[in-house]
């Protein structure tokens, strides 16, 4: 059942459940040099009024564990638009990966929102067949991103 998240616990709790899916893949797939900490994203978003009005979060879950998550941030200070920009899409349950990504473009929708971005990860063995998917959906590649590790002066 998918269900928008905005109560803290929750969200807490949703965060576990889909780190202990995905950490194998976070290791392998996921972006380079770096790898996802949850205990970072529940203290920066675990917040009511954050949930509510800034990051906005869906989940689908099996029985009584999360197994898809989708979650975007309202990106408006850059462009000086307000773009609906995903944070976090991740889903080991097929059938709700797409439901997730409708119910929140429903949502940016209603909300004015005049933008959304989605994202691939090029380690992701999914990655080129994502750029199709979000190509065939209308959306145009803007950008990419590289990354390095600084060395330090000592």
């Amino acid at each position: 059942m998918i269900k928008r998240i905005k109560d803290p616990e929750e969200f807490c709790k949703l965060l576990d459940d889909i780190h202990i899916l995905f950490k194998e893949d976070d290791e392998k797939n996921a972006h380079q040099l770096v790898k996802h900490d949850k205990e970072s994203i529940k203290k920066r978003f675990a917040n009511r009024k954050i949930l509510t009005w800034s990051f906005f979060v869906w989940a689908n879950k099996t029985e009584d564990k999360y197994d898809a998550i989708i979650c975007f941030v309202n990106e408006n200070i850059k462009f000086g638009e307000n773009i609906f920009s995903e944070y976090l899409w991740l889903s080991k349950n097929p059938k709700f990966g797409y439901k997730l990504l409708k119910e929140a473009i429903s949502f940016a929708r209603k909300n004015k929102f005049n933008y959304i971005t989605l994202t691939t990860v090029e380690k992701n063995p999914c990655c080129k067949r994502n750029e199709k998917f979000y190509k065939k959906l209308g959306f145009l590649k803007d950008s990419t991103l590289f990354i390095s590790k600084l060395r330090t002066t000592e």
